[in-house]
C-alpha cells in the first residue's frame, strides 16, 4: 500500500488504488476512535502543514485554518476528544523536536505521546542550504528520526517518516529554483536504502506512494509544491489505514485489506480444514485398506475431498492476504467488451436439437433453453458485479430484472413439478433443500459470513418454501382451476402482508436469534423480499396456463396464428417500453419503488419471443447451457473467488500486482487468469455438490433403502409428510409433459429424478435362508425414533443452533 497505486479515475483524480490492496475509506467518527481520542502530531515544513490541514478537515470539513504560515498550529476537536498539532520545524533542528527525540522511552511521555507521528522535512534543506552541505544536514535530521524508532518505542504509537517530495520544476517560484527533482530522488534513494535496514521497535513506515499520487496528478498544483486537497486527501486515507486497519474490527465483510492481518481461524473453522484435509483422506485410506466398512463410498469421499478443496481456496483467495485484491471501478468501455465478447462467444457456440440426425421439437421453455437462460443471465450478472456497475441506474434496473427472471422459473419450475406429480413427501423438499443451500452452509462457517449475505440462496429457499406450502395445502383440490387461481392469489396476498407489515419479519427474527442463535437483519430482508414479491407467482400463473393451453389444445383453436402473431408484436412493443421506462427513471432508488410491480412485463415478453417460431426455441448455446447448468455455484462462488472482500473488490491472482492495476493488459490477463479458475472450480463444485447431495437425502437421512425398500415402506408404514390424494399425472400423459416436469426440476438445479421416498422405517438386514422363515424381530422405540428422517432433520437444525450459540 505504501509504495505504489494508481488513480482508478485519473481525469478526476479519484478513487485511489494501492498496489495488492482495498483501502478504507475513513470518516470523522471512525477517526477519532481509530486515533484513540488522543493526539496527533505533525512536525515539519509547508508541505507536511498543507496534509496537516487536510487531515483536520476530515474532522471538522468547515475549520478555519487561516494564519500565519511559518508558525505552530493547534486544534482541538472535542466531539472526538481529539487534539491535532503541527510544529513549524523545517529544518528539524527545533529545542522541542530535538527534546521529543531525545527523551523518548528515557523519561515518560505522558499525554504528549502521540497516537500518530509525522514529520515532513526536506523542502527548506534543498531552498536555503549549501549545496555542497544540505544532503548531509537532512540525513542528520531523518537520522534521528529513525535511531529513535530503533531505539524505543515511546516516541508515538505510529511514526510516518514523510519522503521528499517531488517539484514541478518548471511551476516553481524563481526563488524556489534551488528545488531540484534531482537532489529530492537523491534524498528518496537514501530514505529506500536505510527503510530497508532499519529495525524499527514500534510501527514506522515510509510512505513513498505519497510521491506516487503527487506524481499521478500533475495538474492538481498551482505553485509546482503544494498540491490541492484530493491529493492530500488521499495521503491522508493512506495513513490512516496504515495506522488504523489492523485496529478495526475483524469481522465480516473483509472490505479493507491494507495494512491488516486476517484473523486466526475460529475452532470451527479448524475442525473444517480438519475435516476436509486429514480425516477424508484417512476415510480413503481406511476404505482402500478394508478396515471399516462403514465409510461412505469411494464416489462420495472424493466429492467431500474436491468440494473441500474448493471451499478452501475460497479461504485462502478471501481471508489471507496470499492473494492480491483490488477496488473496484466502473467504466462503460470495459462493461461494453466484456458484454461484447460474452455475445460473441454465446452466438459461436450456438447449437439446433436433433434427434436421429433430424431436427426435433424440444417443446416450450424446454431444459436446454432454460439453462441457457440462466447462463447468459447469471454472464450478465457476473460481468455487472465484476466492473462494479450498480451505480448506473439503467444497467442496475436491468440486473434486477435478471434476478427476478431466477425467480420467475422457481415459481414455474416448482408448480409444474407439484401439479404434475404430486410427490409433496419429505424426500422431495429435503432434496431441493440440500441442493440449493450446502455450499452456502459450508461457507458461512468457512468463511465467517452471515447465510443472508449470499442473497441469492435464501431468497430462491424463502419462495420455494412458500411454492410448496401453497400447493400442498389442500392439494386434493389442486386440479379445479378456480380453486387454485384463488389459492395462488391468496398465497400472494398472505406474502405481501408478512413481507410489508413492520414488526412480523422483525419478530421472526428475533426469535431465530432466541432460538438459534442467527443475527439477520429484518430491513435488508424485507427489501429483498419486497423486490420480487409477485414475480413467483407469475411464474406459477405462466406454468398453469401453459399446463391448461396443452389439455385445451388452445393450439388448434382457429385464430391461435393471429392471437399468437399479436403476441409476438405485443412482446416486442412491451420490450421497447419497459427498457423507456427504466431508463428515464430519476435513480434506481426510484425504480425499486416499481420493480415488484413492472419486471413481469419484459421477462413474460422474452419468454414469447424466445419461443415464438420452433427454430427458435430449439436453437440454443452451449456455451450459455454450461454457464446455466453452474450458474448456482457461480453465483455463490464469486463472493470469494472471483471478487474479492467479501464482493466489494476484485481478486488478484497474478503475482505481480503492480502490473494488474498499472497495465490494461495486466487487468485483462488477470481477469482470463482468475475467470479459468472460477469457472473450473464452479463446475466441480457443481457436480460435487449434486453427488454430495444425493448421499446426504438418500443415505444419511432417508437411510439408503433400495427402490424395493422404498415401495414397500411406503404401502406399510407411517407418512412423513402428507402425499397427494387427488388426481396425479396419469400413465397417459404424453412425453412432452413428462419432459416439461424433468425440465422444470433441472432449470432449478434439483436433480429430475428426486429420491420417491415419502415414508421409511429403519433398513433391515439381508437375512440367510433360515431366517427367511423367521418373522423380524419388530424395531425397538429408539431404533425407529432414530430412524426418522424427521428426526434427524429436526437433530440437525438444533445442532445448527447450538453450534451457533458459540460462533
Amino acid at each position: 500500500m505504501l509504495d505504489d497505486g494508481r488513480w482508478l479515475d485519473p481525469l478526476a483524480s479519484q478513487g485511489w488504488q494501492p498496489s495488492g490492496c482495498m483501502l478504507h475509506g475513513y470518516k470523522s467518527a471512525e477517526t477519532g476512535t481509530c486515533l484513540k481520542h488522543s493526539r496527533v502530531l505533525y512536525i515539519g515544513d509547508s508541505v507536511a502543514r498543507q496534509q496537516f490541514f487536510e487531515f483536520a478537515r476530515l474532522l471538522q470539513p468547515d475549520l478555519n485554518t487561516d494564519g500565519e504560515k511559518h508558525s505552530d498550529r493547534r486544534f482541538t476537536f472535542n466531539e472526538h476528544d481529539l487534539v491535532f498539532e503541527f510544529w513549524w520545524d523545517p529544518f528539524l533542528n527545533s529545542t522541542r523536536s530535538m527534546e521529543l527525540f531525545q527523551t523518548a522511552g528515557r523519561s515518560p511521555l505522558g499525554d504528549e505521546r502521540p497516537s500518530l507521528l509525522v514529520v515532513s522535512v526536506g523542502m527548506w534543506h534543498m531552498r536555503f542550504l549549501e549545496s555542497s552541505s544540505f544532503y548531509q544536514d537532512w540525513r542528520v535530521a531523518v537520522d534521528q528520526v529513525m535511531s529513535t524508532v530503533e531505539r524505543t518505542n515511546q516516541l508515538a504509537d505510529a511514526v510516518i517518516l514523510a519522503p521528499v517530495e517531488l517539484p514541478q520544476e518548471e511551476l516553481l517560484a524563481p526563488n524556489r529554483s534551488a528545488i531540484t527533482v534531482e537532489k529530492a530522488s537523491a534524498m528518496n534513494a537514501y530514505l529506500r536504502t536505510r527503510h530497508t535496514q532499519i529495525k524499527p521497535k514500534n510501527p514506522f513506515a515510509i510512505p513513498f506512494a505519497w510521491n506516487a499520487i503527487v506524481a499521478a496528478t500533475p495538474t492538481a498544483t498551482d505553485d509546482g509544491l503544494h498540491y490541492n486537497d484530493k491529493v492530500t486527501a488521499a495521503q491522508v486515507q493512506l495513513a490512516l489505514n496504515y495506522r488504523c486497519n489492523d485496529m478495526r474490527p475483524k469481522q465480516f465483510p473483509f472490505d479493507s485489506t491494507c495494512c491488516m492481518y486476517y484473523p486466526k481461524p475460529l475452532w470451527y473453522q479448524n475442525i473444517m480444514f480438519l475435516f476436509f484435509l486429514l480425516l477424508v483422506p484417512l476415510a480413503f485410506y481406511l476404505s482402500d485398506a478394508g478396515i471399516s466398512r462403514s465409510m461412505p463410498s469411494e464416489k462420495v469421499l472424493n466429492a467431500w475431498f474436491i468440494f473441500g478443496l474448493c471451499v478452501i481456496y475460497m479461504y485462502f483467495g478471501d481471508r489471507t492476504q496470499i492473494f492480491g485484491k483490488m477496488q473496484k471501478h466502473y467504466d462503460a468501455h470495459t462493461f461494453t467488451v466484456l458484454m461484447v465478447l460474452m455475445g460473441v462467444v454465446g452466438l459461436a457456440t450456438l447449437k439446433t436439437a436433433k434427434k436421429d440426425g433430424a431436427a426435433t421439437d424440444l417443446g416450450f421453455l424446454n431444459r436446454d433453453q432454460t439453462d441457457e437462460w440462466k447462463g447468459w443471465m447469471q454472464l450478465v450478472i457476473l460481468i455487472y458485479h465484476f466492473v462494479g456497475a450498480s451505480g448506473t441506474s439503467g444497467i442496475y434496473n436491468a440486473v434486477r430484472v435478471l434476478v427476478a427472471a431466477y425467480l420467475f422459473q422457481t415459481g414455474y419450475g416448482h408448480f409444474f413439478f407439484f401439479y404434475k406429480k404430486g410427490d409433496f413427501g419429505l424426500a422431495r423438499v429435503i432434496n431441493v433443500l440440500v441442493r440449493l443451500n450446502l455450499l452456502t452452509f459450508v461457507l458461512q462457517y468457512l468463511m465467517d459470513t452471515n447465510y443472508l449475505s449470499y442473497y441469492f440462496t435464501p431468497l430462491v429457499t424463502f419462495w420455494f418454501g412458500v411454492i410448496y406450502l401453497t400447493m400442498w395445502v389442500m392439494h386434493g383440490r389442486n386440479k379445479n382451476t378456480a380453486f387454485m387461481l384463488g389459492k395462488i392469489v391468496f398465497a400472494g396476498l398472505l406474502t405481501t402482508a408478512v413481507i410489508q407489515t413492520p414488526g412480523i419479519l422483525e419478530g421472526v427474527f428475533d426469535l431465530l436469534n432466541w432460538v438459534a442463535g442467527v443475527e439477520w437483519n429484518a430491513a435488508e430482508w424485507r427489501f429483498r423480499l419486497a423486490l420480487d414479491g409477485w414475480i413467483v407467482y407469475i411464474g406459477m400463473l405462466s406454468a398453469f396456463a401453459y399446463i391448461k393451453y396443452q389439455e385445451h389444445k388452445w393450439m388448434d383453436h382457429p385464430r391461435f396464428a393471429t392471437i399468437k402473431n399479436g403476441t409476438i408484436i405485443g412482446s416486442i412493443v412491451a420490450l421497447a417500453w419497459f427498457f423507456w421506462f427504466e431508463l428515464s427513471r430519476e435513480s434506481k432508488f426510484v425504480y425499486n419503488g416499481y420493480q415488484p410491480y413492472v419486471s413481469f412485463i419484459p421477462i413474460l415478453a422474452f419468454v414469447f419471443l424466445r419461443n415464438a417460431t420452433v427454430a427458435l426455441r430449439n436453437t440454443s448455446s452451449r456455451f450459455f447451457i454450461f454457464i446455466g447448468k453452474i450458474s448456482l455455484e457461480t453465483f455463490i462462488g464469486q463472493f470469494h473467488m472471483w471478487l474479492a472482500g467479501d464482493t466489494k473488490g476484485l481478486l488478484i491472482v497474478l503475482p505481480s500486482s503492480s502490473w494488474v492495476i498499472h497495465s490494461t493488459l495486466g487487468w485483462y490477463a488477470n481477469l482470463a487468469v482468475s475467470t479459468l479458475i472460477f469457472v473450473f472450480i464452479s463446475y466441480y463444485l457443481s457436480q460435487t455438490t449434486g453427488e454430495l447431495t444425493r448421499w446426504i437425502c438418500n443415505d444419511v437421512i432417508l437411510g439408503g433403502a433400495t427402490p424395493d425398500q422404498q415401495h414397500q415402506r411406503r404401502q406399510n408404514a407411517y407418512q412423513q409428510l402428507p402425499t397427494t390424494t387427488g388426481d396425479v399425472a396419469s400413465t397417459t400423459e404424453s412425453t412432452a409433459h413428462a419432459a416439461q416436469v424433468d425440465n422444470a426440476a433441472s432449470a432449478q438445479h434439483i436433480p429430475s429424478h428426486s429420491i420417491p421416498m415419502d415414508n421409511l422405517h429403519d433398513t433391515t438386514p439381508p437375512m440367510d435362508d433360515v431366517a427367511l422363515n423367521a418373522p423380524p424381530a419388530p424395531p425397538s422405540r429408539l431404533a425407529k425414533l432414530t430412524s426418522d428422517p424427521r428426526f434427524k432433520v429436526i437433530f440437525f437444525l438444533a445442532l445448527v443452533s447450538i453450534l451457533n450459540r458459540f460462533t
